[in-house]
C-alpha cells in the first residue's frame, strides 16, 4: 500500500462476464431478486479466489465502478430434498419447483483494490474467475497499477457508497448487504447498509443548476480520490469510494 500528499497508487482490475446475479440471501422460494451492484461480501469472495486462500477482512480496502446493459429474469429449477416416507424404501426424495430467478446482462465490473500485492494474484488467478454464482464464469480483461488523484471536485456514478454519505445524497437506493461472512464452520453472515447509485451526483462542484450535487453543511470540504483515466464531466474525474470488509459497528443476522 502506498500513499503520497495527493496520490495513492492501487491496482485497478477489469472484469466482465456474459451474465450474473447477486442474490438476495434471504429469498430462497418463489423468485430469487439480484442486487444491482455486487456486496462487499462477493468482493471479498473474489479476492479469495484470486489468492487462493482467505486473506484477513481488513487486508485491503475496495471501490468499484460496476454497470450492466440490461436486467432480465429466467425460469430456473429447485431440487427440494425431503425425507423420505418408510413406505418409499428410500433414504430421501426429491421434488422439482419452478421459480424465476433475476440476473444481469452484459456486466462491467471496475475494481480499485489498495493492496498492491493483489496485482499479481489478479494476473494469475488460483482458481476460475467468476462474477456472481459459480457457474457465473468471467474474464479478467486487464490488470494495471494506476494513480488516484485527490480532488476537491468528483463525479459519482455506477457505485455502491457508504450509509454515512445518505444525509448529503438524494439519490440511489438504501440496501443491507452482507458485508463479509466468517470462515467455516460458523459462516456467521455480517450485514451493513450501503447506497447503491447508478445515477451521476457530483461532489464539489459550486453550481446552483445542478440539482445532482452533495448537499454539504455549510463551510465543509471534502475531498475525494479520482481515476484521472475516466471521462471528464463538469470538469471532474470519477470518484473512487473506498470499503473494508473488516467488521466494526455492524447488523448482524
Amino acid at each position: 500500500m502506498q500513499a503520497g500528499m495527493n496520490k495513492l497508487r492501487v491496482v485497478k482490475v477489469v472484469i466482465q462476464a456474459p451474465t450474473t446475479s447477486f442474490r438476495y440471501p434471504h429469498f430462497l422460494i418463489g423468485r430469487q431478486p439480484t442486487f444491482d451492484m455486487p456486496p462487499p461480501s462477493t468482493i471479498y469472495g473474489h479476492v479469495a479466489s484470486a489468492l487462493g486462500e482467505l486473506p484477513p477482512p481488513d487486508w485491503f480496502r475496495f471501490g468499484y465502478d460496476f454497470r450492466f446493459v440490461s436486467k432480465a429474469k429466467d425460469l430456473e429449477h429447485q431440487h427440494i430434498i425431503t425425507a423420505a416416507s418408510k413406505r418409499s424404501g428410500a433414504s430421501v426424495e426429491a421434488t422439482v419447483q419452478p421459480h424465476w430467478r433475476d440476473f444481469l446482462f452484459k456486466p462491467q465490473l471496475t475494481l480499485y483494490l489498495d493492496n498492491l500485492a493483489l496485482g499479481a494474484a489478479f494476473r494469475s488467478p488460483v482458481f476460475c474467475v467468476i462474477l456472481g454464482r459459480s457457474q457465473d464464469l468471467a474474464e479478467i480483461v486487464s490488470v494495471e497499477e494506476i494513480e488516484l488523484e485527490e480532488q476537491a471536485g468528483a463525479y459519482f456514478v455506477n457505485t455502491l457508497l457508504p450509509f454515512s454519505y445518505r444525509p448529503c445524497i438524494g439519490f440511489g437506493v438504501t440496501v443491507l448487504m452482507p458485508k463479509f461472512i466468517e470462515p467455516p464452520p460458523e459462516r456467521r453472515a455480517h450485514f451493513e447498509r450501503f447506497i447503491v447509485l447508478r445515477d451521476v451526483v457530483f461532489g464539489g462542484i459550486d453550481a446552483a443548476d445542478e440539482p445532482r450535487r452533495l448537499i454539504l453543511r455549510a463551510g465543509q470540504q471534502a475531498k475525494w480520490w479520482v481515476d484521472p483515466k475516466t471521462p471528464k464531466q463538469r470538469g471532474v474525474h470519477r470518484a473512487v469510494v473506498f470499503h473494508s470488509c473488516a467488521i466494526e459497528a455492524e447488523v448482524t443476522i
